[in-house]
């Protein structure tokens, strides 16, 4: 969906990719350029706050620094808590701290959060830590406070792994993330928000075609979503046309979530 989103936004200027894998990160800039996008490409691993300034620093050598998508995450199946702490939660609040003060007045930052952050609550000392959101350790202490279990009345989301726990948790914290940075955007004339993907296409999604069918199936649409769907809408969603939004979340899921939650009409 990084990729996509990538070449969609590329009608707002040059684009700068970025991240820790050069041999994927280079294949990606590669097929940008081959489709006519002015990409360029640095190496960073946003949960250090160091490269994140260097990343900052090459994307200031081409131009004034724009709208910025973070669209970097790991999967809560092949993922520990330590990992997601690190690269969903820290490394946003890296990319926030470190792109606010140069982000050129008009633009807009939008972050990745999901349907899970939807299905999550957090515990009173979460809620407390919520208000903190700040600093170079900021995911160690989101890690101190991670319940073990899910707290929910849906028996197969209370057993899931912590990893799940962790995932579930870092979304819901992007979510409120999003909406609590709204006044400071705001003071100097930009918009942040979040969108929440549900299931799509891509290489974090497990393979299998029963998961596949099961998971298209819990939509109301009966079918996964494609990125360059998602795409389309982070493009649309960072054009000064809609100025008027943000500090929100907008869900993208094929109505999976109503379908999940809310009951039906026949």
């Amino acid at each position: 969906m990084g990729k996509a989103t990538a070449k969609a936004i590329a009608k707002y200027g040059p684009v700068v990719i970025a991240g820790r894998n050069l041999e994927r990160m280079q294949g990606a800039l590669d097929e940008l350029k081959a489709d006519g996008v002015e990409a360029y490409g640095v190496a960073t691993d946003i949960s250090d706050i160091d490269s994140v300034r260097n990343l900052a620093a090459e994307a200031a050598k081409i131009g004034e620094i724009g709208n910025v998508v973070n669209a970097a995450a790991v999967a809560m199946e092949t993922s520990t808590p330590e990992q997601i702490a690190r690269i969903d939660v820290q490394g946003t609040v890296n990319v926030v701290e470190t792109f606010l003060p140069l982000m050129v007045e008009g633009s807009a930052m939008g972050l990745f959060s999901s349907t899970t952050g939807r299905m999550y609550q957090p515990t009173p000392e979460q809620y407390a830590l919520y208000a903190q959101s700040f600093g170079p350790d900021f995911g160690e202490r989101f890690l101190a406070v991670l319940p073990e279990e899910m707290a929910s009345g849906d028996e197969r989301i209370a057993q899931m792994p912590r990893s799940y726990v962790a995932y579930f948790a870092a979304k819901n914290w992007v979510m409120y993330y999003a909406q609590a940075n709204a006044a400071r955007f705001g003071a100097r004339g930009l918009r942040i928000f979040s969108v929440a993907p549900g299931s799509f296409e891509t290489p974090m999604l497990p393979v299998g075609d029963e998961f596949r069918a099961m998971t298209s199936a819990q939509t109301a649409l009966g079918r996964l979503g494609n990125p360059d769907e998602m795409a389309a809408l982070f493009a649309s969603l960072l054009d000064p046309s809609v100025a008027y939004l943000t500090g929100t979340d907008v869900l993208m899921d094929g109505g999976m979530f109503a379908k999940q939650f809310v009951p039906q009409l026949a």
